[in-house]
């Protein structure tokens, strides 16, 4: 289940860009926020081994992200930093998918946290 949500969940920005529906709209009918604890960076990772051009769209997706309580990922001397604009840590990777991988975990699972104080 966890390599299905995974697949899904990576072609959340493809489908944000040619639909009208938002990211957090796009989640809940992918099953967030009850499924947001099933994705894991190893999954989203080979999906986006498999698929490059979505990594692209998540990379654009992460630099538009700048709130607090958000995700981005900066990129110096090598090193993707993916970090929270609040106090939520930070993880640096020399790998750019993984990067982006780490960066869609954490994006979601936040939309997903933020879902599940609705209902």
């Amino acid at each position: 289940m966890s390599s299905e949500i995974a697949e899904q969940v990576s072609l959340v920005p493809q489908l944000y860009k040619t639909g009208r529906k938002s990211t957090a709209a796009l989640l809940k009918d992918l099953g967030f926020p009850q499924t947001r604890h099933s994705l894991s960076v190893d999954d989203v990772e080979d999906v986006l081994r498999r698929h490059p051009p979505l990594a692209d769209l998540w990379l654009q997706r992460a630099a538009d992200q700048r709130y607090a309580g958000g995700w981005g990922i900066e990129r110096g001397n090598g090193i993707y930093r993916v970090h929270g604009y609040s106090d939520q840590g930070a993880v640096t990777v020399q790998d750019r998918t993984r990067a982006c991988a780490e960066f869609v975990v954490r994006y979601t699972y936040f939309i997903g946290e933020v879902l599940a104080r609705w209902h």
